[in-house]
């Protein structure tokens, strides 16, 4: 699919639900015009209903392109004030899809940025060499027999003086590539191109052919390694663009963006520069974002006990066979599935589990869903621990904090809820620290 800087954006919330006519999604021929990307992800889900289709927003938030005319911005449907913070801290796998949407940016390196960066550059400059490079009038003087342009007097008396009688001092203006917004991008090219000299991610060695086909159109221009272009009036931003050039301001924008590795704010932005959307799976994000600030608390606060992710290390079969009862039944034929909770916290000795955790991206009013209820329930009982929590994101008019839901049998059951929108962030995850820290010795 094509990028396009302005499809029609379409609100939605996550898990919410809108309607799109059938004519923005099917051509002349009856045929479904759909991004292809987004099939190969559960980005939404699709019903037909009163000749519209009806689309339901999943776990993913961010720009999603349903095709060239049509995109949907899905936003957290939890009140984040951050949520760039939270990808950063969590380390949350990020998705780009071909759309082009705007991005304010800071300063940090990221190793997704290389590869956005790349393909936004590509994009832009492509434009660019279409259009035509930016020229620019230089003044140029030189000693010549055939002069071009206008004779300098005081040059050419002082020359002759020194007995040189068949060469005259001019000066001439030429329009010329060499100029400082063709040496950002011409230096932009080359930094992203020797990033991904090495590459081997799929589509790695295309993308460095399109670098170099581009970075042939600027043979005219000289590789400037000092950076003084990024003071240019044009480049900074400072000057408008001529405007039949305005085509450059967004190579521009990405080139600038590029060189200083900056990296992009995740929240909606109507300024900034135009690189691919960046989608987020919100489920994934909350839960390492719960994990990590857990480990990060533990580890300051001098915890004895381990956390660890209950997906890899600290997964454990489901079924054992430590009981003889109905030892003589036929077993069923089904293997043996793990249980995988999303933290699990150690003691000091390694083995017994002081707690478990799972993470929910719902918002509950009062109480967790049953199911969730039941399977940490369950959690509890193969990890041999008396205490499990649900931790779900709070909701605006909610306290946050941990809540007693119940005893079942040996094992209570706790809810925490942590708030998303707080205005100082470190303190809540110092609270939610504290709060597990508190269950734990209890």
């Amino acid at each position: 699919m094509p990028y396009k800087v302005s499809p029609q954006i379409i609100p939605c919330s996550e898990q919410g639900q809108i309607d799109i006519p059938l004519h923005e999604l099917i051509d002349e021929s009856g045929n479904l015009i759909v991004n292809p990307e987004i099939s190969k992800k559960d980005f939404l889900s699709v019903t037909l209903r009163s000749g519209k289709l009806r689309l339901q927003a999943r776990g993913y938030i961010g720009l999603i392109p349903l095709n060239e005319r049509v995109a949907i911005f899905v936003e957290p449907r939890v009140p984040v004030s951050s949520l760039t913070r939270m990808a950063e801290i969590s380390g949350s796998n990020r998705l780009p899809l071909a759309v082009i949407r705007t991005y304010e940016t800071g300063y940090a390196k990221e190793q997704l940025l290389l590869d956005l960066y790349a393909a936004a550059l590509i994009h832009h400059l492509e434009k660019v060499v279409e259009g035509g490079l930016l020229r620019e009038y230089q003044r140029f003087e030189e000693e010549s027999s055939f002069p071009v342009g206008r004779v300098l007097m005081s040059q050419t008396v002082r020359l002759q003086a020194q007995g040189v009688k068949h060469r005259v001092w001019a000066s001439r203006f030429e329009r010329t590539v060499d100029n400082a917004p063709n040496q950002c991008l011409k230096y932009a090219l080359w930094r992203i191109a020797q990033q991904n000299q090495k590459s081997s991610a799929s589509g790695a060695e295309h993308k460095r052919q399109q670098l170099n086909r581009l970075y042939s159109a600027f043979d005219g221009v000289p590789l400037d390694h000092s950076l003084r272009f990024l003071d240019d009036d044009f480049v900074a931003g400072r000057q408008e663009l001529p405007s039949i050039r305005a085509y450059y301001r967004d190579a521009l924008d990405v080139a600038k963006a590029a060189i200083m590795q900056r990296k992009i704010f995740l929240e909606r932005s109507s300024s900034g520069v135009k690189l691919p959307s960046v989608v987020v799976d919100m489920n994934d994000l909350f839960e390492r974002y719960i994990r990590r600030i857990l480990e990060v608390h533990a580890a300051g606060a001098g915890w004895a006990e381990t956390v660890v992710d209950g997906n890899t290390e600290g997964k454990r079969a489901l079924f054992t066979d430590h009981r003889a009862v109905g030892s003589g039944i036929e077993r069923l034929d089904i293997g043996n599935p793990s249980a995988t909770p999303d933290i699990v916290i150690f003691h000091e000795n390694g083995r017994s589990v002081a707690c478990v955790l799972d993470v929910k991206n719902k918002l509950v009013r009062k109480r967790s869903d049953r199911d969730g209820e039941d399977q940490v329930v369950a959690y509890a009982l193969r990890y041999a621990t008396d205490r499990v929590v649900l931790v779900h994101p709070g909701q605006k008019d909610q306290e946050s904090g941990m809540y007693k839901v119940g005893d079942v049998g040996e094992v209570s059951l706790f809810q925490y809820r942590i708030n998303l929108a707080a205005e100082n962030p470190e303190e809540e995850e110092q609270k939610f620290g504290n709060a597990v820290a508190n269950l734990i010795a209890s």
